[in-house]
């Protein structure tokens, strides 16, 4: 006997944030035989696009969530066989417990399903169809992998068999991700139109049907209300003679606007702030620079320092670096910061674990470290996990404000535009006032409003500030 077991791929966390991903590229088939930690699918979120490997080694017997369909973190992806050959780990009757019928018993028998198994190119063999049991040898049953080792089986035939033969249910066929959407939003999916094999509904269907833009359980716009260009396939009224090309959505660009969307609709979006006069900290970064360029290591930006400063300054201000529950806030013991990156596919927000622990140059190390994996596609999910408080850098492309969207479960984030040259007032060393011109930045704090007030937020936006005007290279290096 083999001693088979089966094994799900799992759908891997991307971030505490992150609840599904789509599924983008399959790069094995059913019958494929894979190595642990071999590539098996490639997957987005909201966050990056990411690799799905082999857990073991082993068959895939089963792909569960199709290209372009939806699965939440934890979910199975697919199902393999491990432990033996087996190409799946059913069982088929054979004709007594004693003998395994030859190749031609089994097409002479009589077929239940349209299903179709053949045999890998190196055997040769070819074998038409299941069988059902006699009356005399019910009980009497082989694994298909004694029976036909080596054979692969036609994925979309057995699929439409197994399909053909589902019992009436109340509820008509869908995911386990579409049936939660659904409930979540009242959503009789009797009246949802599936897109998938047989009818199947996926969660992209009851998300159209949430829009309005498919199934059958969403009113019309009532005449005269205003037309929404997001939620409609059709033209905006009046653009009508506008000539217009169409770019498909790619599911990234989906997942981000999904988790941008949630984000408003879960917190009270409120943004602060304060200009900060950048002169003392640009003269510590230069020399700095200075010291890091005579032994070979790369010089480092002025998101570094901020970055520690706002470290630095949420130990006093404990109640930002959290998570509100409503019922309750939980202040995280360690700051986990997350660094926004532009990629070429989009917003990515990678993970600088235990960043209060860093010195100034270790969180610059740590800052480039994750933003060329970022880039190059190379993050792993466990560099998107756990982030308690978020950075934005929209200054590294000119922007002169930053409010920001908060990242979902976090209450804060911090944007950084980009510092420029102004006429400032200075104190001379006799006391009196003088106009300068200084690097001014304006930082922008937006918090969640459920979770503090706006001077407690304002408070510490205020404290990071006089530590950047006030830096003193022995303070947070």
């Amino acid at each position: 006997m083999t001693n088979e077991s089966t094994l799900d791929v799992l759908m891997p966390q991307m971030g505490v944030s992150v609840d599904e991903g789509i599924v983008v590229k399959w790069h094995v088939a059913v019958g494929d035989r894979v190595a642990a930690e071999q590539l098996v699918c490639e997957i987005t979120t909201d966050k990056t696009d990411a690799e799905i490997l082999a857990p073991a080694d082993g068959v895939i017997a089963e792909i569960i969530t199709e290209v372009g369909e939806s699965v939440a973190v934890g979910m199975p992806v697919a199902r393999m066989t491990v432990g033996a050959v087996a190409v799946l780990p059913a069982m088929v009757p054979v004709q007594a417990p004693t003998a395994v019928p030859a190749p031609e018993s089994l097409a002479a028998a009589t077929p239940v399903a349209a299903v179709q198994v053949v045999a890998a190119p190196s055997t040769g063999v070819r074998v038409e169809d299941a069988v059902a049991p006699t009356s005399s040898a019910r009980h009497a049953t082989r694994r298909v992998s004694e029976m036909l080792a080596g054979a692969i089986i036609n994925p979309s035939e057995a699929a439409d068999a197994v399909l053909e033969h589902i019992p009436e249910r109340a509820q008509p066929l869908s995911s386990p991700l579409a049936r939660r959407r659904a409930r979540e939003r009242n959503i009789d999916l009797v009246k949802v139109h599936g897109t998938g094999r047989r009818g199947r509904i996926c969660v992209q269907d009851v998300l159209a049907a949430d829009r309005g833009t498919g199934g059958t359980n969403v009113q019309p716009p009532v005449s005269g209300a205003p037309h929404n260009v997001e939620d409609s396939t059709s033209l905006p009224i009046g653009y009508e003679d506008v000539p217009y090309q169409e770019m498909v959505t790619s599911p990234h660009r989906r997942a981000i606007s999904e988790h941008m969307r949630r984000s408003r609709q879960t917190s009270a979006h409120m943004t602060t702030e304060v200009d900060v006069e950048m002169f003392q900290a640009s003269k510590v970064r230069s020399i700095v620079n200075a010291s890091r360029e005579l032994v070979g290591q790369r010089r480092i930006s002025f998101l570094s320092f901020i970055s520690k400063a706002a470290v630095a300054v949420l130990a006093e201000y404990p109640e930002l670096n959290a998570t509100f529950q409503h019922q309750r806030s939980l202040l995280w013991d360690e700051v986990n910061l997350g660094i926004a990156v532009d990629t070429p596919s989009g917003l990515v927000v990678p993970v600088i674990r235990s960043a209060d622990g860093l010195s100034t140059e270790k969180i610059a190390d740590a800052i480039a470290s994750v933003g060329e994996r970022a880039r190059a596609r190379r993050l792993l999910p466990d560099d998107l996990r756990a982030g308690t408080f978020t950075i934005s850098n929209p200054g590294s492309v000119g922007a002169v404000s930053a409010p920001a969207i908060i990242n979902q479960p976090q209450v804060a984030i911090l944007g950084i535009p980009v510092i420029v040259k102004r006429p400032w007032v200075i104190s001379t060393p006799e006391g009196t006032d003088a106009v300068a011109v200084r690097p001014i930045l304006r930082l922008a704090l937006t918090f969640d409003h459920r979770a503090v007030d706006g001077a407690y937020a304002t408070r510490y936006l205020v404290r990071v500030k006089d530590c950047l005007e006030a830096w003193d290279a022995s303070d947070y290096m």
